[in-house]
Order: structure tokens, then sequence, then C-alpha cells
């Protein structure tokens, strides 16, 4: 499991035990006198589903939230949904908003989502992998205005502050709420008054004991490049995915699927002509061209039903004219591709239009 899954575990269970109205640490879930519920977007990324089936709530327990059409969560739909679970008798009790959702990098409205959790008495749990770091950027960090107000926020450091794998990052604003959730003294880790065992030790505040010391690279990264530099790469990145944006919007025969706010960009090949299951195979297949040959990094998805390919921006090493050979080539392939279109039974042949020479690189992330 990746950091920024294990951050968000950690931030849900202190969720969950906080908001229990039962001491779930001694009865567990059957202690409940209501079945929680906490809510995301139908964007969340799917470690969330993971964390409350770990929990012990089942899937059910998280709701989806429908969203607009820049994929941000539906406030309003928000509120009737808390509003028909506690007629139904469940007991709301987190919301998961998301800054940088992994389908598009969409930032729920993180002030307006504390405000609704302030009101409700709910917990505010902000799932930040991908764009929490949007913070240092000098030029964007007012897209994560909001960020501040969580009770509890998960971030990833081996995305945009560019450290290896994995080391993501939970913070957890009160503290005593987040130490008695995990916090757990057997005879052989007895507190002292002095000595070693005096110290306070990492493993009250998560669910491993022994663990890497995955802070050193964080440390190291933030000292040889300083948190400037790394700020204004993530600016940098975004920058990129705009005039990517632009190049993708000059083109008649691209599609932009969804709106570029940071440095993930969702389009596709779409001369006309072509309906959603021929878009799909195509698009498939020139993302697969273009992983085989080198050319770039892609992945796919589906946003509101359409089939797309995604480019995640965030290697320091990224240059316009990488993005200039990636357009092209999506061009170039889905041209040539279009003649296995032209006979609706004729399957696209896997190797046509494969490119030789040089690769051009614009890198993916989850």
């Amino acid at each position: 499991m990746d950091g920024g899954s294990k951050a968000n575990i950690i931030g849900l269970t202190v969720a969950r035990n906080a908001m229990a109205a039962a001491n779930v640490r001694e009865e567990g879930i059957a202690g409940l006198s209501q079945p929680l519920r906490f809510y995301a977007s139908d964007q969340v990324h799917s470690c969330h589903q993971k964390a409350v089936e770990l929990l012990g709530l089942g899937n059910r327990a998280l709701v989806r939230v429908p969203t607009d059409s820049r994929c941000r969560m539906d406030l309003e739909a928000l509120r009737l949904l808390i509003a028909a679970d506690r007629a139904a008798g469940c007991r709301p009790a987190c919301v998961i908003a998301t800054a940088g959702t992994t389908n598009t990098g969409a930032i729920d409205d993180l002030q307006a989502i504390g405000a609704l959790c302030r009101e409700d008495g709910l917990w505010f749990h902000v799932d930040g992998c991908i764009g929490a770091l949007l913070a240092i950027a000098p030029r964007h960090r007012h897209l994560v205005a909001g960020l501040s107000e969580a009770g509890s926020l998960a971030l990833d450091l081996h995305k945009w502050l560019h450290v290896p794998f994995e080391a993501g990052c939970a913070i957890v604003r009160e503290a005593s709420v987040h130490r008695a959730t995990f916090a757990l003294h057997p005879e052989y880790l007895e507190e002292k008054p002095r000595g070693i065992a005096a110290a306070e030790y990492l493993f009250d505040y998560g669910l491993q004991t022994s663990r890497g010391f995955r802070a050193l690279k964080v440390w190291m990264t933030l000292k040889e490049h300083g948190l400037n530099k790394l700020g204004r790469l993530i600016d940098q990145n975004i920058d990129q995915a705009q005039y990517l944006s632009d190049l993708v919007r000059s083109d008649e025969r691209l599609e932009l699927v969804a709106p570029t706010l940071i440095n993930i960009l969702c389009f596709r090949f779409n001369p006309g002509g072509l309906d959603e299951a021929q878009l799909r195979e195509i698009n498939n297949e020139i993302m697969l061209q273009l992983q085989e040959d080198g050319t770039a990094a892609l992945s796919d998805t589906t946003v509101h039903g359409r089939h797309c390919l995604r480019v995640a921006i965030c290697n320091h090493r990224t240059r316009r004219e990488d993005l200039d050979v990636l357009v092209r080539e999506v061009v170039r392939l889905g041209e040539s591709l279009m003649i296995g279109q032209l006979d609706r039974n004729t399957p696209i042949h896997p190797t046509c239009g494969r490119r030789a020479g040089p690769p051009a690189i614009a890198d993916d992330s989850d």
C-alpha cells in the first residue's frame, strides 16, 4: 500500500473513532448505535473504499456525492444526502474533500465544505495526495484555500515533492484525538519518566510499530532543494498543463474531456463521426503505442462516461517540446488508426503507425 493510502487510512480511522459516539477500540463497530456515514465525491480515490472496508464499516458507509461539470463535489447534493441519512437513522460522521482528484485534478471547494462540517458537527478530512503541496506553489497556492481548516489531511510526498517511493504524510489537527486512536502500551512498551522509554514514539500515532526512516529522504530533499524551488516547479508543471491544453484546443481533431486546473489533463483524439465505443478503442490503442515505443507514459481514464487519455505532468525535466511531440504523435497515430475504423468490423491493427526514433517523455502519476 502506498504512502498516501496509509495516510488516508490513518486520518479516517481517527475520524471514525472521534465521531462514533462509542468506544470503538473496546467494543468494535458492534458497539455503534447508528451506522456511520462518510461522504466523498464520485471522483474520490479508491483507497477510501479500502479504508472504510478495513475499518469494518463496509463500502455502503462511503456515500458518493455527485459532481458538477468541473468534477467538484456538488455541495447541495451533499447537504441533501446528509439530511436523508439522518432521517434514515444513520450518523453522518465525516466529509472527505479531495484536493486534486486522480482523474482530472479537480479540487473540491475546501472552504465551503469546511464551513458545512463546522455547522453540522462533522469531521473534515482532506485527501491532498495529489494537490496539497499546491500550498507551497507561489502562484497557485490559492487553489487550496481552506486546507488549514481540515481536521485531518493526507498528502503524498513522492509526487510533487519528488522524493523516492513511498513517502506519505498524515496530519491530524488534535494530537490528543490522534494519539487516543492508536496509542497502546503493553508491558514491553511501558512508558517511563526518564531514559529511552520517556520519549514519545511514532507508533502512538499510526498502525506500525517498527517502521523505516521515511522522513529522512523528505528532510534531505527539502535541505538540498529548498521549499521555494520545489514550489516553483509545481507552478512550472501547471503552466505546462495549460500549454498542453492550448495545443489540444487548437486542433479540431482533439477534444478536452475535462477542465484543466492543475497538472492533470484529460483529452482524446476525436475527429468526429465515431461513437463512444470506437473512440475508446482508438484512444486506447494510441495510449498503448505511445507507451510501447517510449514516446510518453500516458494513462487512460473515464470522466463522466467519456473515455480519454490522461496526462499528469509532475516531472521537473518535462519541457514544452515534449508536449509538442506528444500532441503531434497522438494526432499522427489517431489518423493512421482511423484506417482500421473505416470498416466497423475491422479491428485496429496493433502495430500500425509505430514511430521510430528517440522518445519524448511526458511523465504520468497516480
